[in-house]
């Protein structure tokens, strides 16, 4: 069975919609009332549900699928996820939202390190030096 390349492309623009409202920009960035009590996936499906009831004769199947999209993104229950992903798209988002949060901590690390220096030092957790590459000249 095939990937919905338009389903997943839903998911990966729309599931971390609700941080928009999770999370106060007032002064500082912190989390919204709405944010410490809801969290960014109820907020999230919230927002797609309003605007899913918007558009006239949107298909159930369809909106259900979308939903289930934005409340399985983390994995698993133990990771915030109300329903671990139970399709193809869904295990793809997951994997995708994964990969990102892993390389963003990673460009973290190398951003924190000597910008001269060809290798960062060693990363504990992920149990090796990165390659920085030469420095510009």
């Amino acid at each position: 069975n095939g990937v919905d390349r338009d389903l997943l492309m839903t998911g990966v623009v729309l599931h971390d919609i609700g941080k928009l409202n999770e999370l106060s920009y007032d002064f500082r960035i912190d989390y919204s009332d709405e944010g410490r009590l809801l969290s960014h996936i109820v907020i999230g499906l919230e927002m797609v549900e309003a605007k899913i009831r918007a558009i006239a004769e949107f298909p159930a199947q369809r909106s259900m699928l979308v939903k289930h999209l934005l409340v399985s993104h983390h994995g698993s229950r133990q990771f915030g996820s109300p329903e671990p992903p139970k399709t193809i798209e869904a295990v793809l988002l997951n994997c995708i939202d994964e990969m990102d949060a892993h390389m963003a901590a990673i460009r973290e690390f190398m951003a924190d390190e000597d910008p001269e220096s060809v290798w960062t030092s060693y990363h504990r957790l992920l149990e090796r030096h990165f390659y920085r590459g030469q420095p510009d000249r």
